[in-house]
């Protein structure tokens, strides 16, 4: 297994919703688990035999059957990079937006923190905050939208 097939499943366990996920193949032992931040991995080689675990990819009913709001009017702010994701520019200093706050294009919306280098996240387009996805200290993954922005204001 490489890398390219773990992002994949991790892409498919998004798009659905999983939040735990583990998976064994040829002696390796591969197993995801999601919290409302991000993605980890951990991986290890394992020798004896496990039952295998049929996973199944249908969301529960109750979720299929509730309306949606529609996302797609929205411009969504993805992470360009893995790392750790910063509302604020230090611990005592406000958060740079929140949820309602108006942004212009190229106002600094948060940082990401990847190998001690601080990136600063900036507003692609302006309008509203509709909502912010990323979570205070938590490790995010390269293409995870992290702010929603209604350009339509």
């Amino acid at each position: 297994m490489d890398i390219k097939d773990i992002e994949n499943i991790i892409k498919i366990l998004k798009q659905n919703e999983v939040t735990e996920f583990e998976l064994e193949q040829e002696g390796t032992r591969v197993k995801l688990s999601r919290t409302t931040g991000g993605t980890y991995v951990t991986s290890e080689a394992r020798y004896e035999m496990v039952p295998a675990v049929q996973v199944s990819m249908a969301a529960p009913a109750a979720a299929q059957a509730a309306p949606q709001e529609d996302l797609g009017r929205y411009v969504k702010v993805e992470s360009p990079i893995v790392g750790t994701f910063y509302r604020k520019p230090s611990p005592d200093a406000d958060v740079f937006v929140k949820e309602g706050d108006t942004v212009s294009k190229g106002d600094t919306l948060c940082i990401i923190e990847a190998m001690k280098l601080m990136n600063e996240i900036e507003a692609p387009t302006s309008g509203k905050i509709v909502k912010v996805l990323g979570v205070e200290g938590q490790v995010i993954e390269f293409g995870e939208v992290l702010f929603l922005i209604d350009p339509a204001v």
